[in-house]
């Protein structure tokens, strides 16, 4: 994909008022039997015809003798590297890779290799090397990595003599001395426990468990990632499969792995490990107060509290004891505030300042006083420090959320409102959301099945509206219909065009004088990095639909200073970002702004899912709050 910077158009220009008129004609060919394509190079693409992925491309146009239309390959020619009749997926249907792909050209001999070298990739893709030779050489790998070859026993049991390799594979001594850190153990366990006896299964898990903590005792900034690796990974398995692995932790492990990759997890891979630190912490007898006093354990207090209040398990940490309550507080704020000749990185500290603030936005209220009462003491006993004004800011962030809710009067009586007020969020004017009456919003979509249902659902949706839809290779631009002489204009990635499209899509408003004044991404949280690189400084609304969204926050605005952003601090739900997302297209068709107290009514009116409640409104989240108010404290002489 092009850069931010290489990407056309990429800064706020003014709307070209041809537009105006162009709209019309679209409000009335979306009601017309018929399509016409305007001759003119400057168009909107081809009408999309139907909800369905799999709608036949309108036909392209005819190049010239000895030509290339553009986008498209000349025929007989593959990408450089590859066999034309060379499959391009393995089994699993991820891509063969480079490796594979010269295996491919290169032989029997050349597999040979690759199965010496790399046995993952080797058995990965199997199913592309037919031959006795490919058989001997998977038999070989085998020896050397049997979990490898269990991983790939679906593919291996239905080419001839495959199912000897796997039989070789399931040998338990081989199993064992193969075990290395105990993850390829959980790796492969699905399968394990489909083709291993109880006995043989138990035994070798008992093995599996005591490497996996040596392991992550051993070097556990590098087995950490890769914990958490396997846990988004297996995303779609039952709970009791996806977080085995965690309960051959004990409570420090589990606590440690929260607190060094917590931020990074998917949001329900860290509620899993949440959850199930709970119960090892009661199966031994522990608290969670016990974890941020203990030697060993308290360094990574300050990460394990952000990492939790972040993930939206503030309440989970804190329990229902005040008084509990109130030592882990006073824990917390021990180990969040620096003392007083420490340096405040300016990006931690936004995160330390948020992250109290969500910490007292509790229901219960005698813990969430217990808190209250906790950062009042604090602050009235400490003198004037950047750490002060950090415990300021958040108290400051929790009573403009108090809606009427009442403080205690230790809380009270600092006035945290009146001496550290937060800064000033920027304001979606009409003349930020509009050029000559339209809105212009960017969205992203991506090629998997969360990715293709969620575009299916925002075509069925706006159709349903009776918006114009109109597809060319790669983007589709929905146009609503008018509304008191406003139009929207979204630009979204159709799923499997890739960066081809994505490049079309800006090469297309840059002929049309567009620049999107919202960027809203619609997938997996895996895909954020990609769409990221469609904000620009001038970029009014981020949304970002995806789970832990709310991670994101620091590098949007640091893309896009002055953009709002709204996001979820736990699991992102298509159906709440549509229900979402239509009712601000209506606020902005309606009213030309934005009106949140509006937005937020009407969507808790409307929408039923529990998980809503995650998503945080833009002008009242204490991240974005806190991220502003450190940024104008650092730039006050």
């Amino acid at each position: 994909m092009p850069s931010a910077r290489s990407l056309p158009c990429h800064t706020a220009a003014p709307v070209p008022s041809r537009w105006a008129g162009r709209l019309s004609w679209l409000a009335g060919a979306a009601l017309a039997a018929g399509w016409t394509v305007m001759a003119a190079a400057q168009t909107l693409p081809p009408p999309l015809q139907s909800a369905g992925l799999t709608v036949p491309a309108p036909p392209k146009p005819q190049a010239p003798a000895g030509q290339t239309p553009a986008g498209q390959k000349p025929v007989g020619q593959t990408p450089a590297g590859r066999p034309a009749d060379v499959p391009g997926t393995c089994a699993d249907h991820e891509p063969a890779g480079q490796a594979v792909l010269d295996a491919l050209s290169g032989g029997d001999e050349a597999f040979a290799e690759l199965a010496r070298r790399s046995p993952a990739d080797a058995f990965r893709c199997s199913s592309l090397f037919p031959g006795e030779a490919a058989l001997a050489a998977l038999r070989g790998a085998a020896t050397l990595a049997p979990f490898d070859a269990v991983g790939a026993a679906d593919q291996l049991i239905g080419r001839p003599g495959g199912a000897e390799i796997v039989a070789l594979a399931l040998d338990p001594g081989l199993l064992s001395r193969a075990l290395d850190t105990g993850l390829p153990f959980y790796e492969t366990r699905h399968e394990l426990r489909k083709r291993l006896g109880k006995p043989e299964l138990r035994a070798l898990e008992i093995q599996a468990a005591k490497a996996l903590a040596a392991s992550l005792a051993r070097d556990p900034a590098a087995m950490a990632p890769k914990i958490g690796a396997l846990l988004d990974d297996m995303v779609d398995d039952p709970p009791a499969d996806r977080f085995h692995i965690a309960m051959a932790l004990s409570a420090e492990d589990l606590f440690g792995l929260i607190a060094r990759i917590g931020p990074q997890l998917y949001t329900s891979s860290l509620d899993g490990l949440v959850n199930i630190l709970q119960i090892q912490l009661k199966q031994e007898r522990r608290s969670l107060l016990d974890l941020a006093r203990g030697e060993r354990t308290r360094p990574l207090w300050a990460d394990f509290f952000v990492a939790t209040v972040g993930g939206g398990r503030a309440a989970s940490l804190f329990g229902a004891n005040p008084a509990t309550a109130r030592d882990l507080m006073r824990e917390s704020l021990r180990a969040l505030l620096p003392a007083r000749d420490a340096p405040v990185p300016g990006a931690d500290a936004a995160m330390v300042i948020g992250a109290l603030a969500d910490a007292m936005d509790l229901d219960n209220r005698a813990v969430r006083a217990a808190l209250e009462d906790e950062l009042a003491v604090w602050y009235r006993g400490t003198g004037e420090t950047p750490a002060r004004t950090m415990a300021g800011l958040a108290g400051s962030l929790h009573a403009t959320r108090l809606s009427g809710r009442p403080a205690t009067p230790a809380f009270e009586a600092e006035r945290f409102l009146q001496r550290h007020p937060p800064a000033a969020l920027p304001v979606l004017t009409g003349q930020r959301l509009f050029r000559n009456g339209i809105n212009v919003q960017r969205m992203t979509f991506y090629d998997d099945p969360d990715g293709r249902a969620s575009f299916r659902g925002f075509l069925r949706q706006h159709r349903a509206q009776g918006w114009a839809l109109h597809s060319q290779s790669g983007f589709t631009v929905a146009v609503s219909p008018d509304r008191h002489g406003r139009r929207i204009v979204i630009v979204a990635d159709e799923p499997g065009a890739s960066d081809a499209g994505r490049a079309a899509a800006w090469d297309w408003m840059a002929r049309e004088g567009l620049t999107p004044s919202i960027v809203i991404h619609r997938g997996h949280s895996y895909h954020e990095d990609s769409t990221m690189t469609e904000i620009a400084p001038a970029t009014a609304l981020v949304f970002w639909g995806s789970c832990g969204g709310h991670t994101r926050l620091r590098a949007t605005l640091e893309r896009a200073p002055d953009a709002l952003v709204l996001a979820t601090q736990n699991i992102g739900v298509s159906t709440v970002n549509e229900a979402l997302l239509g009712i601000i297209e209506n606020r902005l068709l309606a009213d030309g702004v934005i009106d949140w107290n509006g937005v937020w009514r009407e969507a808790q009116r409307r929408i039923r899912d529990r998980r809503f409640a995650s998503y945080k409104r833009p002008d009242q989240d204490s991240a974005n709050l806190a991220f502003r108010a450190w940024q104008v404290r650092a730039a006050a002489p």
